[in-house]
């Protein structure tokens, strides 16, 4: 399904006269052009994903057998069920279906280690980061059966990530969402203070795709990084609200701290955000990729 990254030529980046200078020289320009194209290519994967039927999806044959494809940012050493099997990118589709436990080893011995289903007949694929700026982040992406209709499962670290798909939100995860018929799909999942998580996959009639991800985090030394005109501008991590029960299950976030001001979007009861400021009768939260307003009524402090 093409998540397999193929290694690099052993000349790439070298020219014919070059090898006649120092081998010492030679060897480490190879290994770092090396490290230059795979480093690309993974950032790429990392950002967007495409997944196509003809590979996500195997062909039965009357022979019960799963897929796995494990890719990850930097190559790792690749293990299942405890035995060494390779080095990512990994890929194969002769595995039997069930239970089995893989692990991912850096050479710097950073490790992520989970026992994951293998589905009859459907590939799954790992895809992990370890050169995050705080922490490691990545997702895993594989399909179930459900009978006719086609859905996706959404489940994220932090929850309530907002999930868009084809530039509508379609809930807060961890998500089921269904009935979204066949073909490409732009996933978009977003939190305050987290990396986007843009997905471009296929729909298959009769499958429900699961997707189940550790975002990236945007955090560093304390601070949530804004987009602003100065790249240097940050926010501090502040004090958090709930809302309430408001009568309606939704209440509005409008862009000024006035009842006549523009809508937004809209958040429930039960939900979390960051605030920045308020005053008497509004508080101004961080809301996805932006700021709001939300009246005062409706929401409690939960921290300092």
């Amino acid at each position: 399904m093409g998540v397999g990254v193929p290694p690099s030529p052993v000349g790439f980046g070298v020219t014919k006269d070059e090898t006649k200078g120092d081998s010492g020289a030679l060897e480490g320009k190879i290994k770092y052009n090396r490290r230059i194209e795979m480093k690309m290519r993974i950032k790429r994967l990392i950002m967007i994903i495409s997944l196509f039927g003809a590979g996500w999806l195997l062909s039965a044959c009357g022979v019960e057998r799963s897929g796995l494809e494990v890719v990850s940012n930097p190559i790792a050493k690749v293990y299942l069920d405890g035995k060494e099997i390779g080095r990512s990118p990994y890929k194969s589709n002769n595995l039997k279906p069930g239970a089995i436990i893989v692990k991912i080893l850096t050479d710097e011995g950073k490790v992520w280690e989970r026992e994951i289903r293998l589905e009859k007949n459907v590939s799954t694929v790992i895809n992990w980061n370890f050169e995050g700026d705080d922490s490691d982040s990545g997702y895993i992406l594989s399909m179930e059966r459900t009978g006719e209709a086609s859905g996706i499962l959404i489940n994220t670290q932090p929850q309530r990530a907002s999930i868009n798909i084809g530039g509508e939100i379609k809930g807060y995860s961890p998500a089921k969402i269904e009935e979204l018929g066949e073909g490409d799909k732009e996933v978009t999942i977003a939190y305050p203070g987290y990396k986007n998580l843009h997905l471009i996959v296929k729909m298959v009639k009769g499958y429900q795709l699961v997707v189940d991800a550790k975002m990236a985090s945007e955090i560093v030394n304390n601070s949530v990084v804004i987009p602003e005109t100065s790249p240097s501008a940050t926010l501090q991590v502040g004090p958090k609200i709930r809302i309430k029960e408001t009568g309606t299950g939704w209440l509005r976030v409008r862009e000024e701290a006035n009842n006549s001001a523009p809508e937004i979007g809209k958040v429930k009861p039960g939900e979390i955000y960051e605030y920045m400021s308020s005053d008497t009768e509004w508080y101004l939260i961080k809301y996805l990729n932006e700021t709001g307003w939300v009246s005062a009524k409706y929401v409690e402090k939960i921290s300092e």
